[in-house]
């Protein structure tokens, strides 16, 4: 048995996730070129464990090979349309994220609706990655629910997308990014306070002053202090100047920007 078929019953086969990965790696970056027909075959598997392995190594395929962007698109978009396995959906969605490819959305954004918190996340961060600018409207709507999503990694995707990667404006945006700026995971608070101000939203400050005072403040929330631009923030900022115990560097920028905001409302 070559080396390839070797690799891939054993990802079929072994149960440890990390594990399988790396045997992913290996069928990617040390077997011949017909990986790709591999993974096509095995997405048209009996068996969702086979369709789910040939969606993920096709996903990870088109990034080390990008001829294969076509035809794995194809394969996807096929072995989606009659996929009912929410595993391997999950996993058909992710790829079509990793393939990049716009034209795959009216696909994908439907399935923001699945009852699967793991074909959610998919959608949530196929959706953030694959967008073009401005939103379509359904795109739009998909992230904004999606950010309201009961399992915290899809908040977090879909706030990411909404928030920092998209630069859609709107009442219906601010208030999805407002709701999230208490979320009971940082990292989530934070994309939603970046959002909310490179928006220039003030209502984004008082937020903003918690996270600068908390002693697990990231870099994220000073990028977003720097982005607001306001006065207010400065006795936080110059605290965590003081302490040391942040980015000094942001600190610093966070400062200026804030401090120029300030000394234009005096020269006014």
């Amino acid at each position: 048995m070559r080396t390839l078929d070797v690799r891939v019953e054993a990802a079929l086969a072994v149960v440890d996730e990390d594990c399988r990965w790396e045997l992913i790696g290996g069928i990617i970056g040390e077997c011949p070129d017909d990986v790709l027909e591999v993974s096509r075959r095995l997405l048209r598997g009996a068996t969702a464990r086979e369709r789910t392995l040939g969606a993920d190594i096709v996903g990870r395929l088109v990034g080390v090979d990008a001829g294969a962007r076509p035809a794995a698109l194809i394969a996807l978009l096929e072995a989606l349309s009659s996929e009912t396995d929410a595993c391997a959906q999950a996993s058909m969605v992710a790829a079509l994220g990793h393939v990049g490819a716009a034209e795959a959305l009216v696909r994908v954004v439907p399935l923001a609706e699945h009852s699967d918190a793991g074909v959610r996340l998919a959608v949530a961060f196929a959706v953030a990655t694959l967008s073009p600018q401005p939103l379509s409207r359904d795109v739009r709507f998909a992230l904004i629910k999606l950010s309201g999503d009961s399992e915290p990694e899809v908040r977090d995707w879909a706030t990411f997308g909404l928030g920092t990667l998209s630069s859609d404006d709107g009442p219906d945006v601010r208030a999805a990014l407002l709701a999230r700026a208490d979320d009971s995971q940082h990292t989530t608070r934070a994309e939603a306070l970046f959002g909310l101000a490179v928006r220039r939203d003030p209502r984004a400050v008082p937020h903003l002053i918690r996270a600068l005072e908390s002693p697990t403040v990231v870099g994220l929330e000073l990028d977003a202090a720097a982005e607001a631009r306001d006065p207010r923030l400065l006795p936080a900022l110059w605290a965590l100047q003081r302490a040391g115990l942040a980015d000094a560097v942001r600190v610093r920028r966070a400062i200026d920007r804030c401090s120029g905001q300030k000394r234009q409302a005096l020269l006014a």
